[in-house]
């Protein structure tokens, strides 16, 4: 039974349902996450809405050609969004901005060496679909994202207060990404973009990030998100490099797109650069997640997983 609190929500859902022609909607619920994506079941079957909040309708529209391009070549590990019958992915009104996908059997999965062996047969799939003459996408593992947030970083709180960081980005500075093989990227994996059943990989989700970088990074992103172990509160660091999860995650990418030499002798710098990302997102965001708590670099993801002074193995 819809409450009086609910019906502004189930008004916009089925909206949304009509936009798409998927009928009356008989049953929802809000997904895990922190984005307003919901679960909802309808007369013509079961999907999820996703209610744009966290980006924007462009960036959305951004990523359809990359999309589409894994569509023709056939990549099945994902959903794809609905079009409406004039032929639009998306629903707009004042009220929200929308996209829907079909809803995907499994769950997150939980970090094994199967699961990681499964994520990189995967991923190294989605490197080798042809990326020529896809438009421009800014992301993450774009070449500017990091020497831009950098800057940005450095106005908020000066240079002392980024001391390390600065170390970090000096010790980088002949590392080039366009200088790697290049490709289709999914940008952001770790446990809560996938689904599994059993260990069989079903999808990637969230293409938020997604766009055309340098390979090698959209691996190392991959390490970070499925080779550390969440340690208990009393530690030193929030994670631990796991190596047995590194092995099976390596073999599974590279029985499918071996690395080339030159990829291999750069994985260590390709993972530190790119572990820099996300800390220096949460510089910017700080005081939107962190209002009245002071910002200490040291804190942040780079070093709380020890990306500093991890070293990969040599496989």
């Amino acid at each position: 039974m819809t409450t009086p609190s609910d019906r502004p929500l189930m008004a916009k859902l089925s909206a949304i349902a009509a936009y798409f022609a998927l009928g009356e909607i008989r049953s929802y619920k809000r997904a895990p996450g922190t984005n307003h994506n919901y679960l909802v079941a309808t007369e013509e079957g079961e999907y999820l809405f996703k209610i744009i909040v966290n980006t924007t309708l462009e960036d959305v529209l951004n990523g359809l050609p990359f999309l589409q391009r894994l569509q023709e070549q056939n990549f099945a590990a994902t959903a794809y969004y609905l079009r409406s019958s004039s032929g639009q992915v998306f629903y707009h009104s004042p009220d929200c901005d929308a996209v829907v996908l079909q809803r995907l059997p499994g769950r997150n999965p939980s970090l094994s060496p199967a699961v990681c062996h499964e994520i990189g047969v995967v991923l190294a799939r989605l490197h080798l679909v042809p990326c020529d003459n896809l438009p421009e996408k800014r992301h993450w593992l774009d070449a500017r994202y990091l020497p831009e947030t950098i800057e940005k970083a450095v106005n908020m709180y000066g240079t002392e207060r980024l001391r390390e960081t600065l170390a970090v980005i000096d010790s980088l500075k002949h590392f080039q990404p366009a200088t790697f093989p290049q490709c289709i990227i999914h940008g952001d994996l770790d446990t809560s973009n996938c689904l599994f059943e059993g260990e069989r990989l079903v999808a990637f989700v969230d293409w938020q990030e997604v766009g055309v970088s340098a390979a090698m990074m959209d691996f190392v992103q991959t390490v970070i998100g499925f080779c550390f172990v969440e340690q208990d509160a009393g530690s030193d660091y929030w994670a631990l490099f796991n190596s047995e999860l590194y092995h099976a995650l390596y073999a599974g990418y590279t029985s499918i797109r071996p690395l080339t030499p030159y990829e291999q002798a750069h994985l260590d710098a390709a993972l530190k650069y790119v572990g820099l990302t996300q800390p220096a997102w949460s510089m910017l965001m700080w005081e939107h997640y962190h209002p009245g708590e002071q910002m200490i670099e040291t804190n942040l993801l780079f070093w709380k997983y020890g990306l500093d002074k991890l070293t990969l193995p040599v496989l």
